[in-house]
């Protein structure tokens, strides 16, 4: 789960791992947060624990403003529990449609993509690493939990700042309301287009899914 503000500021990775528990030997880094879910799915526990642990500490959310969060239509985006703890930290949901997302989702119009060639990109060093773990069978072992949250750490941060603000501005979320810049709708960015959930506040938007603040 992906998310980022209207002016480009990343919020931590929600990492998602198809795994009972999470191993206790291992090391992950500060900048992702890794859960184990037994199926790998976000869940509506998870959802309700990111709103406290990475929206509710966004940038200016202290200062307590109401905020827009536009989320898919994924059940456990929409259940009682998640709308009154977003009533409670001020925030309004907004739900985009279905088969919208590609047009309306700020991480899914110009961010996943790039995300996911530079995600890719760290697993194909790995795989081409001749010092690499076999087992006794000779086949490759499974990436380490540790190793595939390093690999997205570093994929996210090397996702420039610039494609968010511009992917809300491709989605007519955060832009000039003089009419400046609503050519920026038809816009070319280069970026393919690829699947996923955002959110806006005053200052920030998200991905899953992901979302944006306004």
């Amino acid at each position: 789960m992906l998310a980022a503000n209207d002016g480009g500021r990343k919020l931590p990775p929600l990492l998602i791992l198809k795994l009972e528990t999470l191993p206790k030997s291992e090391a992950f880094p500060k900048d992702v947060i890794v859960r184990a879910q037994e199926k790998g799915w976000m869940t509506e526990e998870l959802m309700l624990e990111w709103l406290k642990i990475v929206w509710g500490c966004r940038p200016r959310a202290f200062l307590d403003q109401t905020s827009m969060l536009v989320l898919d239509t994924f059940r456990g985006h929409l259940t009682d529990s998640v709308k009154n703890q977003l009533r409670k930290m001020k925030t309004e949901l907004v739900a985009i449609p279905g088969e919208m997302t590609s047009v309306l989702q700020p991480m899914d119009v110009s961010v996943n993509k790039p995300f996911k060639d530079r995600l890719r990109q760290q697993y194909l060093t790995w795989i081409a690493d001749p010092a690499r773990e076999l087992t006794e069978t000779g086949k490759i072992k499974h990436a380490a939990p540790s190793e595939v949250a390093q690999w997205v750490s570093a994929a996210w941060k090397a996702i420039p700042e610039s494609i968010n603000v511009r992917s809300f501005k491709k989605c007519c979320i955060s832009n000039a309301l003089d009419g400046s810049e609503d050519d920026v709708l038809w816009d070319d960015d280069g970026e393919d287009k690829d699947d996923s959930d955002w959110v806006t506040d005053n200052d920030s938007v998200m991905s899953d899914d992901s979302e944006s603040d306004e």
